[in-house]
């Protein structure tokens, strides 16, 4: 247990370092983006990436979660280096070429959509991205098995560094969003060099592939590509079905919205990430501290999602024209709806984590296909009578469903979990804590926000969601990343 704790405080401390980092140069870039392209613009280039992110998934299949949990599972076996580098050979091929597969399908859907030249064209650049994750996320994917989350957000900061500046002097150029995917590629680039390089130093050697395993190895992954694929269609659908039903302008207004729903889920991302490795080795040598980490990690991922929610619904009208300028007014009643999905997607991430450790990763696919079609089907109808606020209320939905099913089929572990510190008691304390911001809205948003933060936080210790073991939890994060300087 101590182990397990050491490891997912190293990788908490250096993802969480590097997650600041990403955020802090992402969000900024991002805002600046939005105000620089303006709506009709914005919504292009949101659309441009929304079809992107639907054929990403067809390009991994998965192959990246199984890869992970495989390398964990193999790496202190006797044989483990042998089947560890083979796997790796297998992965690195077969992904080369789904991506050429789903760049040509991409590229397809866009004509036959009628997409408009500009986009097609930016659509068919963006493409080669996919071609070198094949061999970046192969990489990433060993590094996560390793438990080297160090490596890989290293990676992501050196990725979003060159996108930010490539990108910042091709706005400031008047290259509009082509400079965006170029800065983009020139990031993705980087990125991979540097994941290939950490995987070589780890003493991986990829050799030739075996053609022969690779039906063995899709069976086996598809599940987790199911997963994947239905996401990103669940969370990318309606920006497409925007973009071809009603405007430019409106798939701006609402991206304007769910990017900074995405911005704040980055956060679950990073704990997820370091905890889904350690985790699958802690199921098979302890199993019986499971209960125990599962409810502290959901306690944590909702107490800092429901404070996001209820503040960014609050003071929402004053969010939007603070970032994004005046011309985006439009979008806040879609930030006010959309906002309520970040509890729910903390949630679902982890307890999706959870069922896949447990090895029910068609559960999980089956799961994440109910709620996507749930999505899809509701999408079509609403959002092209009610536009992005419809799109906005259907997220919210769907990422519900999706919470439900993995709690029923997590049923036998969540009942003993102690839902009145997981989730009542820091529901409580965000709702006292919006109260406060009302009261206060007179005040500067940054002060208002500040003091919210402070309340919110005597609110935990008042009603017990935190204490002295999260101090503990705390001063295992600085012993976890002072001892990996030394790795």
């Amino acid at each position: 247990m101590r182990q397990f704790s050491r490891v997912v405080a190293r990788n908490s401390a250096f993802g969480m370092a590097a997650q600041m980092a990403i955020k802090l140069l992402s969000f900024g870039f991002s805002v600046l983006i939005v105000r620089n392209l303006g709506a009709a613009d914005y919504g292009q280039y949101a659309a441009v990436l929304a079809f992107g992110a639907m054929f990403v998934f067809l390009a991994d299949l998965g192959l990246s979660p199984y890869t992970v949990r495989e390398v964990a599972r193999w790496r202190d076996v006797p044989d483990g280096t042998e089947r560890v580098d083979a796997l790796f050979s297998d992965v690195l091929l077969l992904r080369f070429l789904l991506s050429v597969l789903a760049a040509l399908l991409l590229i397809a859907t866009a004509w036959l959509t009628g997409r408009p030249m500009v986009m097609t064209i930016a659509i068919a650049l963006g493409t080669l991205g996919l071609i070198m994750y094949s061999v970046q996320g192969s990489s990433d994917a060993m590094l996560a098995g390793f438990e080297r989350l160090d490596l890989s957000a290293g990676s992501k900061v050196s990725y979003q560094l060159v996108f930010v500046l490539v990108g910042a002097a091709a706005l400031l150029l008047g290259t509009g969003y082509y400079g965006l995917i170029g800065a983009n590629l020139l990031g993705i680039a980087v990125m991979t060099i540097i994941c290939w390089r950490g995987a070589r130093a780890l003493g991986l050697r990829p050799g030739r592939a075996a053609a022969r395993n690779w039906p063995a190895l899709l069976r086996a992954s598809i599940p987790f590509g199911i997963i994947g694929f239905t996401l990103g269609l669940s969370y990318k659908f309606d920006s497409v079905l925007l973009n071809i039903f009603r405007s430019d302008a409106e798939t701006g207004y609402y991206n304007a919205a769910y990017n900074l729903v995405f911005s704040t889920v980055m956060l679950s991302n990073v704990i997820n990430a370091s905890l889904y490795p350690s985790l699958t080795r802690q199921a098979a040598s302890a199993p019986h501290t499971l209960p125990a980490i599962y409810e502290r990690a959901l306690r944590y991922l909702l107490v800092l999602a429901l404070p996001i929610a209820v503040g960014a619904a609050t003071l929402a009208d004053q969010i939007v024209p603070f970032l994004f300028k005046a011309d985006y007014l439009p979008a806040v009643p879609a930030l006010q709806i959309v906002i309520w999905v970040v509890p729910l997607m903390f949630a679902s991430e982890f307890l999706g984590y959870v069922v896949l450790i447990a090895g029910d990763e068609r559960r999980a696919a089956r799961a994440v296909v109910v709620s996507t079609g749930f999505n899809v089907a509701l999408n079509l109808l609403v959002v092209p009578r009610f536009g992005f606020l419809g799109a906005a209320a259907m997220t919210v939905l769907t990422e519900a469903v999706l919470v439900g099913q993995y709690l029923w089929m997590l049923r036998a572990q969540m009942r003993k979990l102690d839902w009145g510190r997981v989730l009542l008691r820091p529901l409580l304390a965000a709702l006292l804590m919006g109260g406060l911001v009302l009261a206060l809205r007179g005040l500067p948003m940054p002060l208002n926000i500040a003091l919210a933060g402070l309340a919110y936080g005597g609110l935990l210790l008042l009603f017990g969601v935190v204490g002295r073991d999260e101090l503990r939890f705390v001063r295992g994060l600085r012993r976890g990343a002072e001892s990996s300087v030394s790795l």
